[in-house]
């Protein structure tokens, strides 16, 4: 398995966010140097360019759009687990990821699931559909 450097992430996501490497160097607190290095590592690492430039702007490329969407979600997720951990709120709904057989009744498959569309917190249910071998 390959490993993610959460660190190069969080510099790119703060890049990809302001759009100028300046401007995430005053939030994270960087010097230019640093920030434009470890971007390069994770373009390196990804294998892909992650930016092209426009004039002083940096552009997020295809590729960057997916990092920068992934990004976003993994550091909302690090701050949902920190605010749990805190016993606060995270103001999200909870996310339930189910996989159904192609075999399987879609009747049953919606009472199995009604339990989750009544609980007192919001749920995100996501059902996939398939073969069961392309499930697992």
């Amino acid at each position: 398995m390959e490993w993610l450097n959460y660190h190069h992430l969080l510099y790119f996501w703060s890049v990809a966010k302001h759009g100028t490497i300046s401007r995430a160097c005053e939030e994270l607190r960087l010097a230019q140097p640093t920030i434009s290095g470890q971007i390069r590592a994770l373009e390196r690492s990804l294998g892909h360019k992650l930016f092209s430039r426009t004039g002083r702007h940096l552009v997020l490329t295809e590729v960057g759009r997916v990092v920068y969407r992934y990004a976003g979600e993994i550091f909302s997720l690090g701050k949902d687990l920190t605010d749990t951990l805190k016993g606060a709120e995270t103001g999200r709904p909870m996310r339930l990821t189910v996989g159904v057989a192609d075999v399987i009744p879609k009747l049953f498959t919606v009472r199995l699931l009604e339990a989750a569309f009544t609980m007192p917190t919001p749920v995100q249910i996501t059902c996939w559909e398939g073969k069961l071998d392309r499930l697992l």
